[in-house]
Formats: C-alpha cells, structure tokens, sequence
C-alpha cells in the first residue's frame, strides 16, 4: 500500500493512528520486499502475523503462504482488513480481533522474560490458541509489544519455524548482542534462538514517521533448544533475572540480593560463580550463554539445605 492510500483510508473511516497500539503503517515497498523475502515463505507454510493494520504486508504474505493468520488488536483496523480482503478477493487470510499477548499457545514453558508489559495486556486469556503445528511468525511488530511478542513465541511449547519481524533499531541490536555488551534480553532469546539482523529500515518507511528507525530480525529458534531440559526452565529465568537485577554491579552482589529463596550465604555464592570459572566481581554483560547454563545447572549443588 502507498502512503496516500493509507491516508485516504485512514481518512474515510474516520481514524488516526494510535500510539498506545504503537499503530505505525508500513508504506516502503522496498522493505516489505525484504521482510518477504527473508522470510522464504513457502506454498505450505502457514504464516501468522502480528499486528496487520490495513494489510500492507498482508497482501504479500498471501501471495506466498497456504494461508496467513492476521492478528489485530484494534476492531476497528480489523473490520477495515477483512472487508478489503473480501474486496480484493483474497481468501487464505484469517483476521483475527484478539490481543496476541492473551493468546495462549496450548501451554507455554515459563514467563521468564520480565518484560514491561501493562497489567492490562496480561488479563484473561483468549480460547484461541496458535498453531501446533509448523508455521511461521511474519510481521512488523507494534514497538511497545514487541519483546513481550518476541518472547512469547520463542519461549512456547511449538515455537515457530522462523520468526521474521521488523522492530525498532535498537531493540534488533539489543537482542544480537554478545560479550562484553550483552543484556537480559540477548540471553533469553539466544537461549531460545539465533537472531540476525536482515537490515535496516529507515523511518520514512511508515506512515506516521515514528522517531527512530527500524530493523529487520530474523530469529531462528534451536532446533534442539538449550532449554529442552524443563527442570532447567525456571532455574535459568531466576539466575538471568537476578543476575541483571542491577547491570552495573557485580555478579556476586547481584546473586546475594536477587536469589534469596535460595537461601546462599555470600561465601556460597562465591564458590557457586567460582565453580563455573567466573570471576564473582564479573558484571553480568561479560557472561556467554554457556556460562549463564552453567550457573542454572549447578545452583542447587550449593543450596543451604
């Protein structure tokens, strides 16, 4: 769709981008083309995409998939979407009117992730469930859900082949980092996956123009995860999140005060870190993912019973 489509649409109907859905329409064909193919859509594939608004990559995606799972948050963009769907005679989409965040996916092996979702977002839960079967996740994500987003397929029971999404530029970075710059967010979805960046996306790209750029992240979850060993499961969410309680203090201060149900004296938490041949005066950032697995796996052995 070009922008002055969008506006005309927008228009007619009487609505203005909400920033609250974090509503920014994509209007480069360019960068669709990309998201596409990225994506390797294949004639099989059943493809869900988060966060469609009037179908400007919707169209593309249906071009390729066996069918395509819309989910819109906003009724009013999804009464827009299905009826131009009618008007194009396009039938291999499904429109759905739901809030992604409250949709379960059969069952989902732990919240781990503490992103800054508001309590409203996290109400009951949908009947709806996504696929069980294989399928793809191709969308360009809503800036203020995009990690809960993210997280929430990665950390499912059946996650998606492929995850191809456009979010904000510094996020995608966030998410890519190592050593000695990684963060909470790069751990837990390189537990889970291989992110890369596809490329970048300038602003111009959307209509209304938010105020930072975007990024293409292809993120290609574990054929045989890290987390495939679910007693494992929480105990890495615990010692991730208490281990970047506070990034720029050390992991011993950090472990002391963030992993009290434990019940670790500090002398145990020193030998613990020790043991996985880190320094306890270490920050957090400096830690690889075989080191956060390390510290999960061998937590109860110094356990004050």
């Amino acid at each position: 769709m070009q922008k002055t489509e969008i506006k005309k649409i927008l228009k007619e109907n009487n609505i203005v981008a909400l920033k609250s859905f974090g509503q920014n329409f994509l209007v480069s064909e360019d960068a669709i083309n990309k998201v596409i193919t990225a994506s390797k859509i294949e004639p099989a594939d059943t493809v869900v995409e988060v966060g469609p608004g009037l179908g400007s990559l919707t169209f593309e995606i249906a071009k390729k998939a066996g069918k395509v799972i819309a989910i819109e948050k906003d009724r009013k963009m999804s009464s827009i979407l299905k009826q131009t769907l009618i008007d194009k005679k396009i039938n291999n989409v499904e429109v759905l009117n739901e809030d992604i965040l409250k949709i379960q996916n059969a069952k989902v092996k732990s919240q781990k992730y503490n992103s800054k979702v508001k309590s409203e977002d996290k109400k009951k839960n949908t009947d709806f469930k996504l696929p069980t079967t294989n399928y793809k996740v191709v969308a360009n994500l809503p800036y203020n859900i995009a990690t809960a987003v993210v997280m929430k397929f990665l950390t499912s029971e059946n996650p998606p082949q492929t995850m191809v999404v456009m979010l904000q530029k510094e996020v995608a970075q966030r998410i890519i980092a190592i050593p000695p710059k990684a963060n909470k967010l790069a751990v837990f979805c390189q537990l889970y996956s291989t992110p890369k960046i596809i490329s970048y996306i300038p602003s111009t790209a959307f209509h209304p123009k938010p105020k930072v750029d975007s990024a293409i992240l292809q993120l290609t979850p574990n054929g045989v995860s890290h987390m495939s060993d679910t007693c494992l499961t929480p105990i890495i969410g615990e010692v991730v999140n208490a281990g970047f309680s506070h990034p720029r203090k050390t992991l011993l201060n950090n472990f002391v005060r963030g992993l009290l149900s434990y019940n670790l004296s500090k002398e145990s938490v020193v030998e613990w870190i020790k043991n996985a041949e880190l320094d306890p005066s270490q920050r957090p950032q400096t830690l690889t993912i075989h080191n956060w697995l390390t510290l999960a796996k061998t937590l109860k052995t110094f356990h004050n019973n």
